[in-house]
């Protein structure tokens, strides 16, 4: 006896194929929906471009015109000073507040001198520049009035180890001198050693050397013998 073969229930359970469109009709249908935001981003990207462009040209511009104000005011002293308190932050109101303090240390106005190394150090970024003024600074009131002031400054300085070599080497060695002439041997040994530390091949711990073998000589006096030149 023959059997009937089972029925094929495959093509009734199989899922319908479901029709892909073409990647044209999918790109076309996905930029119609979305166009708008499309450029809308695009237009954000421009204007961004356009914006930060413009800006690096009016600070280029407006840098050059700061840079030749500064040349016109260099070598009139009521100039620099109108220049460096009209930019203030500039690194360039710190260079002219440092040329002011150059010249009143030089004229021997000590305490003009160290107002206007301070006013420098809050306009500088240069790490040569704003050790050198801090160094006018302590060197202004040492020479001057405040005699302790200057001291501690010089300790500071020869301290911090963010300053360049010279600077705080400098600073040991006018701590040195003051030592030599108030006849401290054995601090004069003490702080042209820490100079060696610091800069051993640098002039300062040569003139270190110097003033270590002839502090026995040295005198106590009313002024420091140092050899500060503002400029350097």
């Amino acid at each position: 006896m023959s059997q009937i073969p089972p029925a094929d229930h495959s093509s009734k359970d199989a899922a319908p194929a479901v029709a892909v469109p073409p990647f044209e009709v999918q790109f076309e249908t996905f930029w119609v929906n979305n166009r708008r935001p499309i450029y809308g981003f695009i237009a954000a990207v421009l204007l961004f471009i356009v914006g930060r462009e413009g800006w690096q040209y009016f600070a280029a511009q407006r840098e050059q015109g700061v840079e030749q104000d500064f040349a016109a005011a260099v070598g009139n002293d009521a100039k620099l000073a109108a220049f460096a308190a009209g930019h203030a932050g500039h690194p360039l109101a710190g260079a002219a507040y440092l040329t002011l303090a150059d010249a009143k240390y030089t004229a021997a106005d000590y305490a003009a001198a160290a107002d206007l190394y301070t006013k420098a150090q809050t306009n500088l970024s240069n790490d040569a520049l704003l050790g050198r003024a801090k160094l006018g600074a302590a060197m202004s009131k040492l020479a001057g009035s405040d005699r302790a002031g200057g001291e501690a400054a010089l300790k500071a300085i020869s301290a911090d180890a963010t300053l360049f070599k010279s600077v705080r080497a400098e600073a040991t060695y006018h701590l040195a001198a003051l030592a030599a002439e108030a006849g401290q041997t054995a601090e004069v040994t003490r702080l042209t050693d820490e100079i060696s530390k610091i800069d051993a091949g640098g002039v300062w711990a040569q003139r270190g050397l110097v003033l270590r073998a002839t502090s026995g000589e040295k005198k106590a006096e009313a002024v420091p013998a140092v050899s500060f030149t503002p400029g350097k």
